[in-house]
C-alpha cells in the first residue's frame, strides 16, 4: 500500500527521502497522537481560568500553566516515536533507493552481506545516538518544568 501510494504521488517524491519521511510520519503519527491526547487530556479547565483569573494573558498561561503539564507527555511521545522510527526496516526496505539509505538498511545490507565488523560498530553507534538522545530529552524536560532528572 505505501509503493502504490507514494508511485502514484503527483509530486515526483519516490526515490528521495521525503518519500521516507512521509511513510515515517503517517506511520508513527498515531503514536505521537496518542501520548499528546493523554496529556492534554490531564488539563483540567479550572487550571488555566485559574490561571485567567489572576490576570495572565493568553501566552503568559500557555507558558506557565499549560506547557510544564503537556511536556512530559509531549517529550516522551517524541522519544518514543524516535527510536522505533530510528530501527525501522519494514517502510524504508520498500521505499528506499540507492543513495538514500537510512540506518536501519545499512545495517541490514551489511548483514545479509556477512559484515559483521561494519555491522557491530554500526549498531553500537546506532545505540549510543538513541542513549544519548534520551539522556538529552531527559535534561531537557528537567529544564522545562518535568520532575524526575537528578
Amino acid at each position: 500500500a505505501l509503493m502504490f501510494v507514494y508511485l502514484r504521488s503527483p509530486v515526483p517524491i519516490y526515490g528521495t527521502l521525503w518519500v521516507l519521511f512521509i511513510a515515517y510520519l503517517t506511520r508513527y503519527m498515531p503514536f505521537g497522537m496518542q501520548y499528546a491526547h493523554g496529556s492534554m487530556r490531564q488539563i483540567s479547565d479550572e487550571m488555566e481560568e485559574a490561571a485567567e483569573s489572576a490576570g495572565a494573558s493568553w501566552w503568559q498561561m500557555f507558558r506557565k500553566v499549560t506547557l510544564p503539564l503537556i511536556m512530559p507527555g509531549f517529550l516522551s511521545g517524541w522519544v518514543f516515536i524516535f527510536l522505533v522510527s530510528f530501527r525501522e526496516l519494514g517502510a524504508s526496505i520498500l521505499l528506499y533507493s540507492s543513495g538514500n539509505e537510512v540506518l536501519s538498511i545499512v545495517i541490514w545490507q551489511l548483514w545479509e552481506n556477512g559484515g559483521q565488523g561494519g555491522l557491530a560498530a554500526l549498531g553500537v553507534l546506532m545505540i549510543a545516538v538513541m542513549v544519548t538522545m534520551v539522556v538529552v530529552v531527559h535534561r531537557l524536560g528537567a529544564r522545562v518544568g518535568v520532575g524526575g532528572a537528578d
